[in-house]
């Protein structure tokens, strides 16, 4: 009687672990701001299709080089050629749709925080050092004005460090002392889901295969785990459509 009774503690114990890993997956693929699917940096436009598997590797080597080296990267493959030319920075899992970006002024801020999102907006009450970090051991790379209006889009977790924006771009860390919320602020609901920032960046790419030439627009967000192609949000619900022209 006591074997069977730990036999079905350890299978209620099994079968709990598996449904909590079951719903970890599920809500990571729910938040996730990438496109699903193997690695294929071509994927999501019409060239994707087209290239083999020594095309795409070729590629994804020059990919990688382009996003980490902010400098345009050729390559060849079996029977494609094609060029990446990256972009600006941006910022993703930051918004309500993780999937949204947020132009960023730079590429080498700290992201490794969890941070509380949609604080709103404030006002700096002095001018203040621009950090790439949430500490004053990261490097302070601008100084802005005191009186200057800015949107924190994430507020460190268990640290009083901001995380800013102005004029739709992020410029940096600044402690949380020398900023009071905007006046009229306060009278809003602030504060969303707590999540950790990826940085992406912009991009262009050409691709000809054979006599096909293909050049498009995207975006790529790094988890710390590599570079890897971006969703974009859907449009606005009030988002004007598109007329034809006859």
């Amino acid at each position: 009687m006591a074997g069977e009774t730990r036999m079905d503690f350890r299978r209620s114990a099994l079968m709990l672990m598996a449904a909590l890993a079951l719903g970890a997956c599920s809500s990571l693929s729910d938040i996730s701001p990438f496109e699903s699917g193997g690695v294929n940096y071509a994927g999501g436009s019409p060239a994707g299709d087209r290239l083999n598997g020594g095309d795409r590797d070729a590629l994804a080597a020059a990919f990688t080089r382009a996003m980490e080296t902010g400098s345009a990267q050729s390559w060849r493959g079996d029977r494609a050629v094609g060029e990446v030319t990256p972009q600006g920075y941006a910022i993703a899992n930051l918004k309500p749709d993780p999937r949204a970006r947020i132009a960023a002024a730079r590429g080498d801020f700290d992201l490794a925080h969890v941070m509380e999102t949609e604080l709103g907006l404030y006002v700096l009450t002095r001018n203040s050092n621009i950090r790439t970090g949430p500490g004053t051991d990261n490097k302070a790379v601008e100084v802005l004005p005191s009186g200057t209006g800015v949107d924190v889009v994430g507020r460190v977790r268990d640290r009083n460090w901001m995380l800013v924006a102005v004029d739709g771009a992020v410029r940096g860390y600044v402690f949380g002392d020398l900023l009071i919320e905007a006046p009229g602020a306060e009278l809003e609901l602030a504060g969303g889901p707590m999540r950790r920032p990826l940085l992406c960046r912009n991009f262009t790419q050409r691709v000809n295969v054979y006599s096909e030439r293909y050049e498009w627009e995207g975006a790529a967000c790094n988890d710390g785990t590599g570079w890897r192609l971006a969703q974009d949000p859907p449009p606005p619900e009030n988002a004007p459509e598109e007329l034809i022209e006859f």
